[in-house]
């Protein structure tokens, strides 16, 4: 082989064509893949698409507010615009497709989250948050149109219970919300307050929740408990209060003493002030009586408290002013409702539930014979409320139980006027005022110059009286010595006489003689005197200034 030959040429490439792209495109075809994965998924979760109208907007957003069913997200907002009257808001909200047939006809919805409901302090949350759209569904084919609620339902649509109304003069702060507590454990709401048209009530209605409704008879109580409450009874004042939520939305207490029968949905109950007034008010089996007494009421009302030797008893069910023409007077007739049970009777006797009338009214007429009359106290003095009392009167003008009177009047229970509080200040200022009479005569005498001069002269009086018992008290062991010195000497000139005496006879010892024996008679009783006077001195030397003692 020579360097002439010719190399051989080298291979030329060939270019071969295939049915596949490179594999650079792999990720935008998954991309793209994904996609359209996510698409179809939304498209098959999309769920139906309705539109709320609301009275203002709330402050939700397109993009960024949700629908929540239970805490649950179940929808979004997507539009938020006017309707064409300018006075309300028309919002779209597009939902999940488990919504599909939960958007029936009755579907409730409100703007949540806007207010703290210090009934529900987890609401906080949700003011933080942002406002949110709740929903309460209910099943059947979607509607597309909504109108919302202005304010959050009390009760979710699942809940069951039964609904009764409650009618009151005052509702104090109780609102919408409120809870109902028996023996402070809720057992209900609220629905609502509203004021009927004459102004003069309130209806209240209220919802009891399944499995509580038999706590309810036709015997039970309800009264405002909302507020704080003060009571007074033999433990001294108490201060109640329910919780801290009904400080604020106001809450509802109800006892069920016995004696009821199970209750319709919407029966019709009265809605007492406070707990005190709802307890003594009369059941169905009170007996009815009337008492007429002197002056105004003074703040006496319906639904004050009657009590029998201060225990509950009744509860006044009227009052009425009344101007005696013929004596020129004011009156005041109170109707009052004695409670049976209020009042247990000794073993074996009973109330006749069925008609207690006469058992009550015999009762009554012993009671009033043994002094049993009516009178209007206050409960605390000053500041308590104005109650009738049945109180034993010591001294009593007879009286009976009235059971004759006008057709359709219940009988007349006697009363009488009892001190009052304002009878008692009043006697209060005549005793000051008479002290104060009496101690101006002291001041006047004692600044008198008459007066002054009294007292210098007993100060002098008292002062030589000092001094001559300094003295005395000197002198008298001296003159007591001197005494019996005198004494025992006329005790031996005496003997030394009767010895002479003894000679002449017994005749001339006696008092008659007007012999030389009668002298020494007299002598022996003077002798005898100054013993019993020396003696006297001896044990009362003060007598010799003050004189002897009678």
């Amino acid at each position: 082989m020579t360097d002439r030959q010719a190399k051989p040429e080298p291979p030329k490439a060939r270019f071969r064509g295939t049915r596949w792209p490179g594999l650079i495109w792999a990720v935008p075809v998954a991309a793209a893949g994904i996609v359209i994965w996510l698409g179809l998924e939304a498209i098959a979760r999309r769920g139906p698409e309705v539109t709320v109208s609301f009275p203002t907007s709330g402050g939700i957003k397109a993009g960024s507010t949700t629908v929540k069913y239970r805490g649950v997200t179940v929808g979004h907002v997507e539009a938020v615009r006017l309707d064409k009257t300018l006075d309300r808001m028309k919002v779209s909200m597009q939902f999940t497709s488990e919504m599909q047939h939960h958007l029936g006809k009755g579907t409730r919805f409100w703007i949540a989250g806007r207010s703290v409901s210090f009934s529900n302090l987890a609401s906080l949350k949700s003011v933080i948050a942002g406002p949110y759209i709740g929903i309460a569904p209910r099943p059947g084919p979607v509607a597309d149109h909504f109108t919302g609620l202005t304010q959050a339902p009390v009760i979710e649509s699942g809940d069951k219970g039964e609904t009764i109304t409650l009618t009151a003069a005052h509702t104090g702060n109780l609102s919408r919300g409120a809870a109902i507590y028996f023996n402070h454990f809720k057992i209900g709401k609220v629905l609502s307050v509203a004021m009927r048209p004459d102004g003069k009530t309130f209806v209240v209605t209220a919802f009891i929740e399944r499995g509580r409704e038999n706590l309810i008879t036709s015997a039970s109580r309800f009264w405002n408990a909302g507020g704080v409450s003060l009571s007074s009874g033999g433990n001294g004042p108490k201060l109640m209060l329910q919780s801290i939520p009904a400080l604020v939305s106001g809450a509802i207490g109800v006892t069920t003493p016995d004696g009821g029968h199970p209750i319709n949905p919407g029966t019709t109950f009265h809605l007492y002030g406070t707990a005190s007034a709802a307890r003594a008010a009369p059941g169905p089996h009170a007996v009815p009586y009337r008492i007429v007494l002197a002056g105004g009421p003074h703040g006496l009302a319906k639904n004050a408290k009657v009590t029998l030797e201060g225990a509950d008893a009744g509860v006044v069910t009227k009052v009425a002013l009344h101007y005696d023409t013929g004596a020129g007077a004011l009156t005041t007739t109170v109707h009052v409702a004695l409670e049976p049970r209020d009042i247990p009777l000794d073993p074996p006797d009973r109330w006749n539930l069925t008609d207690p009338a006469p058992q009550m009214n015999a009762m009554l007429s012993s009671l009033i014979a043994h002094g049993l009359r009516a009178h209007r106290v206050q409960s605390t003095p000053v500041i308590g409320a104005q109650t009738i009392a049945l109180d034993i009167v010591k001294a009593a003008p007879k009286a009976v139980l009235s059971l004759a009177g006008t057709p359709g009047e219940p009988p007349t229970i006697p009363s009488t006027s009892a001190t009052s509080i304002n009878q008692i200040m009043d006697q209060i200022s005549a005793i000051l005022a008479n002290v104060h009479d009496a101690t101006s005569r002291i001041a006047a005498v004692s600044r008198s110059p008459r007066t002054r001069r009294t007292l210098e002269r007993l100060d002098r009086t008292i002062t030589h009286i000092d001094a001559i018992t300094r003295t005395t008290d000197a002198q008298l062991p001296a003159l007591l010595a001197g005494l019996r010195r005198t004494t025992r000497a006329a005790d031996a000139s005496l003997r030394a006489a009767r010895d002479v005496l003894a000679q002449q006879g017994t005749a001339a010892n006696t008092p008659e003689s007007e012999s030389l024996p009668h002298a020494l008679y007299e002598l022996t009783r003077a002798a005898q005197s100054l013993r019993e006077l020396t003696d006297y001195l001896s044990g009362h030397p003060n007598s010799i200034i003050l004189g002897k003692g009678r």
